[in-house]
């Protein structure tokens, strides 16, 4: 079981004092979330009990279960224009489906840096205040220690293209990760094309990012890449010695995940505490890390951090895949789209 954390109080200025005071009239959190998104009802009540002893309320945080990132966002763009509330008082997502939604209106814009400035740099606040980070995912090839001995030995892309791995791992369908390889700062379309033609006679089937138990049973000796890079960090698996996960050193990426705010959202205030609770170091620990098997790799004191750092040591180059860097690709759905199609011809 992950081991808790009590949670402290944080220095209250005027503008936080504001906001928790808004939020105890509004008396709950609503939760709309898919269960590999910070833990479902367990973590749910983790969450509650955090913010009520870090805040002085008494907060009930309500789950239920939800679509994906980009589902629900249509689901909570659809409610808006129809007049309603959001179902969930906090959006999770990546760039990929934020961005699209960014100049709609879905999203309120909160000085998240301003509330706790001892633990919140303005670097972690990005789209005009819309956007918290709070995770940083690190996309690898997950693999079963036991079925997949070989992966310690890949180093870069052209490693998996040796014929004595040949099927011997799957890749997703979608093609998780690739996207940062068809920018003309790394390979550009075509080399990237060449590339995925050539996987695609080596892999052994297509999956998704959810497959773990597939991964842990040997059925998928392993899959590169993976879309987060911390199964074996879940309570699930941790200490177990079963998966495993290995960054490609010239695909190398710093994903970031976000909280944000819907507009619609019914009880705005006590959705702010939640996501000062995620970034405070207990949050980070007792629910991010503990619930994600990853954490925020900007702060010091993140666990996830020294892995990155070592890598870097060794001159390896991570992309930072925030919400400027997807602003600044705007092409990148349309080519990672017709890389998946060639993916799937082959």
């Amino acid at each position: 079981m992950p081991t808790i954390a009590r949670a402290q109080t944080v220095p209250m200025n005027p503008a936080l004092a504001k906001i928790v005071a808004a939020a105890k009239g509004e008396g709950k959190v609503s939760l709309h979330f898919n269960l590999e998104q910070t833990g479902g009802p367990p973590g749910a009540k983790v969450a509650q009990d955090g913010i009520n002893r870090m805040f002085g309320t008494s907060l009930t945080v309500e789950w239920s279960p939800g679509p994906g990132f980009g589902p629900l966002a249509a689901e909570i763009y659809q409610n808006m224009q129809a007049g309603q509330s959001s179902a969930t008082d906090i959006y999770e997502g990546a760039p990929a489906q934020i961005v699209p939604y960014l100049d709609r209106g879905l999203f309120r814009a909160v000085d998240f840096a301003a509330l706790m400035p001892d633990r919140i740099t303005p670097e972690m606040v990005e789209a005009d205040h819309r956007a918290l980070r709070f995770i940083t995912l690190l996309p690898a090839i997950l693999y079963n220690v036991q079925g997949a001995p070989w992966v310690p030995k890949i180093d870069t892309l052209s490693d998996l293209l040796k014929p004595e791995y040949k099927g011997k791992f799957d890749t997703t369908t979608f093609l998780g990760g690739f996207d940062v390889l068809l920018t003309d700062e790394i390979w550009g379309p075509q080399k990237t094309q060449d590339y995925v033609r050539k996987l695609s006679a080596q892999v052994a089937g297509l999956t998704d990012c959810s497959a773990f138990d597939r991964i842990a049973s040997g059925e998928i000796p392993a899959l590169a890449v993976d879309c987060v890079g911390a199964a074996d960090n879940t309570p699930k698996f941790r200490g177990r010695n079963v998966l495993a996960t290995r960054i490609i050193s010239d695909m190398a990426q710093r994903r970031y995940a976000y909280l944000m705010i819907p507009t619609n959202a019914p009880h705005p205030n006590a959705a702010v505490l939640y996501a000062l609770y995620l970034l405070s170091a207990e949050g980070q620990k007792d629910l991010v890390w503990n619930y994600w098997g990853l954490d925020l790799t900007d702060f010091p004191d993140s666990r996830s951090r020294p892995k990155v750092l070592a890598l870097e040591g060794k001159g390896v180059k991570f992309v930072d895949v925030t919400i400027s860097w997807w602003q600044g690709h705007p092409g990148i759905v349309k080519s990672l789209s017709d890389l998946i199609k060639i993916l799937h011809e082959h």
